[in-house]
């Protein structure tokens, strides 16, 4: 937030574009390396083909955050609601896994894509990917640094014509997704359905990565959705703390959640709260 750019569209950095080790130029750290098999949904649509075979052909240092199941069902649910859409909006984008998916429509689809991410080089990463895959489809892409709250209040406030879906993929944590969530309630009337990635998501207790527990103090427990993403089995690693942060995955639950926004009944906020009420407090800087 101490950033000059922080509540800004970004503009594209030209010096990355030929940059062969970009993930080491922007300072970034590939971990397990795990990449969704794409391949597994091969033949199904041909827009999802044509995505997969841009992605494929990269020759980019990359890692993926969601099985190949949630992004092929984010894929379908951008693609079965894209007439009524104007744009997809992706918080959290890393490297750029959904993104490069959501990037697929934009085209074909007619749609605009925002990224939204707190770190300028992951927006950075992202936005260089998508150019390389999609070059004639950029004139529609945007990086926005900021958290959900702040992209509320600066764009979608300001654009009442907008119809979005809204991908979150941002900070699991219990405290900050309740902030995000409650901000969509100010551009209701904007946002055509959230689609959030995470809700299996586990880990040591100091990051609270309780992602559908904040879903359901925002829309309550009986909240209807369409599952999105892979059930893990209780045998499959993925369901065991791993080496980084302790993160682990709930067994038998869905990757995800596709929220539709037409019948959805806030239990939070109250409507006589105000978006400031969720916007981020700038803290002094670190040191």
């Amino acid at each position: 937030m101490h950033q000059d750019t922080w509540g800004t569209f970004l503009e594209p950095d030209p010096a990355l574009a030929d940059v062969e080790d970009l993930h080491g130029a922007l300072g970034m750290r590939i971990r397990g390396g795990h990449r969704a098999d794409l391949k597994l949904f091969a033949g199904k649509n041909t827009v999802f083909d044509r995505t997969a075979a841009r992605i494929e052909s990269m020759d980019l240092a990359y890692e993926d955050h969601c099985s190949a199941y949630h992004y092929f069902d984010l894929f379908r649910r951008a693609e079965q609601c894209h007439g009524e859409l104007t744009r997809l909006v992706d918080l959290g984008v890393y490297m750029g896994g959904s993104s490069m998916i959501l990037g697929g429509c934009v085209e074909p689809m007619g749609l605009e894509l925002d990224l939204v991410d707190v770190n300028a080089a992951y927006l950075r990463f992202t936005h260089e990917r998508l150019r390389r895959a999609f070059p004639r489809a950029m004139n529609r892409v945007r990086m926005f640094q900021g958290d959900l709250p702040t992209y509320v209040a600066r764009v979608l406030d300001a654009e009442p014509g907008a119809r979005t879906m809204v991908h979150h993929d941002g900070a699991h944590r219990f405290d900050q997704v309740v902030r995000d969530l409650s901000a969509l309630f100010f551009v209701r009337d904007r946002v055509h359905g959230l689609a959030i990635k995470g809700t299996h998501l586990r880990g040591n207790i100091a990051h609270l990565n309780f992602v559908d527990a904040a879903v359901h103090a925002v829309f309550g427990a009986g909240v209807k959705y369409e599952p999105l993403g892979a059930k893990f089995p209780p045998d499959a690693p993925v369901t065991v703390p791993n080496r980084w942060d302790g993160n682990y995955f709930l067994a038998g639950q869905p990757e995800g959640m596709h929220i539709p926004f037409d019948s959805v009944e806030w239990k939070y906020p109250h409507p006589m709260m105000e978006l400031d009420d969720f916007m981020p407090v700038k803290a002094p800087p670190a040191g």
